[in-house]
């Protein structure tokens, strides 16, 4: 009994120094902290003289002050852009119904060219030559490149594309050069006018790999009146500007009054 008396006591004591050596260290190291926005931390003491008491409120405030501009830059910053991208979706969805039955591809490739609207004129304008000819969409291919009488366009190479050989198949290089060609002509004539491909000639010079682009430039007769026939080329080359095809295509243009 005596004992366990002599333990309890002992514990007392050294839980009151203990409680006695903390109040002190308190006492001693008494700091007040004033937490503000954005992170900054400002100690004060009562020992502060005026100038720099009003210092620490200058940086308060300033502190404030810039988050609450950050905040509201932020919303219209984020409106702004919310509503670029609404707009910019609506004037695609209303290019597209509008234009998907045109006969004019030069009169769609420069309705795409509007602010924003431009960053995806490519991907715009292969879907609605799609739509004006299906067959194109058996190759993946781009205009770059589209004025009066003026093409270019890029094709990828894709496993579909490839032959027995692991290179793009003909048929494909064929469908590329006609396409190519064609919208070179098509920006040319009048769109109640008609032109047919009668014949298609393609030179192979080399195995076609990778990316290749095709480009080709037409010129009208200086009178275009009825039928009449016209012959215009198509250049495929690779990335190292190699010649991998030309294609010759023969054309029937029958013109109508406008």
């Amino acid at each position: 009994m005596t004992i366990m008396v002599y333990k309890c006591t002992y514990k007392a004591i050294i839980q009151g120094e203990k409680s006695k050596k903390e109040k002190k260290r308190k006492e001693n190291f008494s700091l007040k902290t004033i937490h503000i926005s954005m992170g900054f931390s400002l100690v004060t003491d009562n020992s502060l003289t005026p100038l720099a008491a009003a210092f620490y409120s200058q940086v308060q405030a300033t502190a404030q002050l810039v988050r609450v501009a950050l905040e509201l830059e932020w919303t219209i910053f984020s409106r702004l852009i919310g509503g670029v991208i609404l707009a910019t979706t609506a004037y695609i969805i209303y290019l597209i119904i509008t234009l998907r039955h045109t006969r004019q591809p030069l009169v769609m490739w420069e309705r795409l060219a509007k602010p924003f609207v431009k960053l995806f004129r490519p991907r715009l304008f292969a879907f609605l030559l799609g739509n004006a000819d299906p067959y194109t969409r058996s190759i993946d291919m781009r205009i770059s490149t589209f004025s009066r009488g003026f093409c270019t366009g890029i094709m990828r190479d894709r496993h579909k594309n490839r032959n027995t050989l692991k290179s793009i198949h003909t048929t494909a290089l064929a469908t590329f050069a006609e396409t190519v060609g064609g919208l070179a002509l098509l920006s040319l004539i009048n769109n109640k006018d008609r032109a047919t491909l009668t014949s298609l000639k393609i030179d192979y010079n080399k195995r076609a790999l990778g990316l290749l682009t095709a480009s080709s430039e037409c010129v009208l007769p200086a009178e275009m009146e009825g039928t009449h026939t016209l012959t215009t080329k198509v250049v495929v080359k690779d990335r190292t500007l190699d010649t991998v095809a030309v294609a010759t295509l023969v054309w029937e243009i029958e013109t109508k009054e406008a």
